[in-house]
């Protein structure tokens, strides 16, 4: 069986899982890791398992929920490829924290793969990544993967990029919120990932809740909630220097 674990906000990791898995034949099992309600008890991984995980990178880190929810399964075994998908920045930590949350959790990573993508807080950073370069460099690993499962059952270690302890989480001071367009229909609250907008007023934010996935901004029917522009401009210039080159997307294999 291929399970899928997956966190993406605003769709631009989905991308990136379904060009990667898309090259992969049999039954698959999609498991959505920013569903706030996860319960891991539903969930039954056999050392004969194949478990591809994705998740969005911020700040260089694993987000919280995802390290949180890939933490308590139990992986009896299965193999795991990781993904992690980021704004055309850097990955930093993220890839070695989900390798250490993962192989504590009973998983055997066996590869591991970081993909740039648009970047959710600016979007005017790599606004058409993924490209077809992209897809096809992606559909190359995913093949690449296969072809060693097809013919190795003991993996060594998976060294990825990534230092310990991890890089320290700084956080934007200002969160997303509503506008006057708002009409409190209550879709962001449903589906925010961390709880963070209340079901009983969603035109207010839990700041220490909110994680700036930019789920609600994203999936708002009527455009009410973002930053202020003023602020995405600022925090443009300050990273213009490191976003402005084309990313590359890599791929590591266990020994």
């Amino acid at each position: 069986m291929i399970y899928e674990l997956i966190f993406s906000a605003t769709g631009r990791t989905e991308k990136v899982l379904d060009i990667f898995s898309a090259r992969w034949t049999g039954e698959k099992i999609r498991i959505d890791l920013s569903d706030v309600n996860f319960d891991r008890g539903k969930y039954n991984f056999t050392a004969s398992d194949v478990v591809i995980a994705a998740s969005s990178v911020y700040e260089g880190r694993l987000p919280a929920p995802v390290a949180e929810r890939l933490g308590r399964l139990k992986g009896n075994g299965a193999k795991a490829v990781l993904m992690t998908v980021f704004g055309n920045r850097a990955i930093d930590d993220a890839l070695i924290e989900m390798k250490n949350v993962m192989t504590e959790a009973g998983f055997v990573p066996v590869a591991a793969v970081e993909a740039s993508v648009q970047h959710s807080i600016m979007p005017q950073v790599a606004p058409t990544l993924p490209d077809d370069e992209d897809k096809k460099e992606l559909a190359e690993f995913a093949q690449k993967v296969q072809d060693v499962l097809a013919v190795k059952t003991e993996f060594g270690p998976l060294s990825v990029p990534g230092n310990f302890p991890y890089k320290k989480l700084g956080g934007l001071p200002i969160k997303p919120k509503a506008d006057r367009k708002c009409t409190a229909c209550g879709l962001c609250a449903e589906k925010c990932p961390v709880g963070a907008i209340p079901k009983d007023n969603p035109k207010i934010t839990d700041k220490d809740k909110c994680i700036n996935c930019m789920r609600c901004t994203e999936i708002c029917p009527v455009d009410a909630r973002d930053f202020p522009q003023v602020l995405i401009s600022a925090v443009h210039m300050v990273l213009k220097s490191k976003v402005k080159d084309r990313k590359p997307n890599k791929l590591y294999m266990a020994e």
